[in-house]
């Protein structure tokens, strides 16, 4: 049998004061005061009658992680928030969940502007992400960030429903894209040659270059690069 996780306390969550006691699924313990709890998010204020100071020790058990919730608490007190650009992209997942999960507005609006500085990097994940919670206009930035990824990866990353819409997608992009290198080839003159043809070969070998690339606009017209603009959702 497994040894049970001993607990520890969070250095920053420790208020001598606190009414509230939370345990990590890895067995970290969170000392906080309800009232922030209850005022920051819709779920806690919901639950508030679901354990109550009388109660003595009793401690709520959640699913998350302690690195999730140490960043997720900080958003429901008043201090300076925590900057989610220096947090690892795995834990910032992990709170973008929890985030979503316990509707903290004040992590919300921040965590979504941190997402999509993630979708160069991570465009599946992101997509796979923005799917789940319905955020439709971050779905389909990450979509268009991933030309040119095998399918073999995407399956691995994308949940099945999700798998199957992007295959569509992907489907009618690079239709799209394979349209818009047709009709800028036969543009190809001795007086462009060099651009363009740079051009064109950029964007078949990295598909993201086709949203970079100054030679798009100047050659192509509107009508042949509209697939740029396809929706996932």
């Amino acid at each position: 049998m497994a040894a049970t996780p001993v607990s520890r306390t969070s250095e920053r969550f420790c208020a001598p004061d606190a009414d509230l006691t939370v345990s990590s699924c890895d067995g970290v313990l969170f000392k906080v005061h309800r009232k922030h709890l209850e005022v920051h998010s819709d779920v806690f204020a919901d639950a508030a009658n679901a354990t109550r100071p009388e109660n003595g020790d009793e401690v709520v058990q959640l699913e998350e992680t302690s690195d999730a919730l140490e960043l997720l608490f900080q958003f429901m007190y008043r201090q300076p928030q925590p900057d989610l650009r220096r947090v690892e992209f795995p834990k910032f997942m992990e709170f973008a969940e929890a985030a979503e999960k316990y509707v903290v507005y004040a992590a919300l609006t921040v965590m979504e502007s941190q997402m999509k500085e993630h979708i160069t990097k991570y465009p599946l994940e992101v997509l796979d992400f923005a799917v789940k919670h319905g955020r439709r206009e971050l779905g389909n930035e990450a979509a268009r960030m991933t030309g040119g990824l095998p399918m073999s990866y995407a399956a691995t990353i994308l949940a099945p429903d999700t798998f199957t819409k992007w295959m569509a997608f992907h489907d009618k992009w690079h239709a799209g894209a394979m349209n818009a290198v047709a009709e800028l080839v036969t543009r190809v003159k001795d007086h462009n040659r060099e651009e363009l043809s740079t051009t064109v070969a950029r964007c078949v070998l990295d598909p993201r270059r086709w949203y970079t690339e100054s030679g798009v606009k100047k050659y192509a017209y509107p009508t042949e690069t509209a697939f740029l603009d396809t929706d996932f959702s």
